[in-house]
């Protein structure tokens, strides 16, 4: 998704999602993906029956107590894959780098974007949650005259997620009750963490 202006966060913040261009002298300069795009995003859930017990395929001839410890048990996979969110960088400038008193609270206006001299991304290779962004490539401006930075709107992204939930579960009958059981449950969520 593309867009101008940053919706999805500010409306998260309670400002109902208002403009907020670093420059009016640029709008052009606030055309990018949007706060919320996310390119990839899968969710996969699995439930799978091991064969094993009363009408599986193997062990289904076991006497009572064989049943109940190794029949009708479940495995449970859901796994998660997203890809990171954009980031804006950006910067609260000195009083004498500011345009106007009102530019933070106009519109919804957020703040200065800083400029860049190189690759914003550290090298994919080389990048992990802690270690993501370059601080080398990015510099406040020093020239008030010239205050907002040459960085467009979301010209970084967040660290992606992959996760992986599983679980094991097995319903035990009620003897009392044909209709009803007992289940046991055990689950991990984000099991390779």
């Amino acid at each position: 998704t593309i867009d101008t202006a940053g919706q999805a966060l500010e409306a998260q913040a309670g400002s109902g999602g208002r403009s907020s261009p670093q420059s009016f002298y640029n709008l052009a300069a606030e055309r990018a993906v949007s706060d919320f795009d996310q390119p990839f995003n899968n969710t996969t859930a699995l439930i799978y029956e091991l064969p094993f017990g009363r009408g599986r395929r193997f062990l289904n001839h076991l006497p009572l107590p064989g049943q109940l410890l190794l029949g009708g048990w479940q495995l449970s996979w859901i796994n998660n894959l997203w890809s990171g969110q954009p980031v804006n960088l950006s910067y609260n400038p000195p009083a004498a780098f500011q345009v106007s008193q009102t530019l933070p609270d106009w519109r919804g206006g957020i703040s200065y974007r800083p400029n860049v001299i190189g690759p914003v991304m550290v090298e994919k290779s080389r990048r992990n949650y802690q270690n993501y962004l370059n601080p080398d490539n990015v510099v406040i401006p020093t020239d008030p005259s010239r205050p907002f930075g040459n960085a467009g709107r979301n010209i970084a992204r967040r660290p992606g997620l992959a996760q992986a939930d599983i679980g094991v579960h097995k319903n035990f009958p009620l003897p009392w009750r044909k209709e009803m059981a007992l289940q046991f449950r055990a689950e991990a969520f984000n099991a390779f963490n």
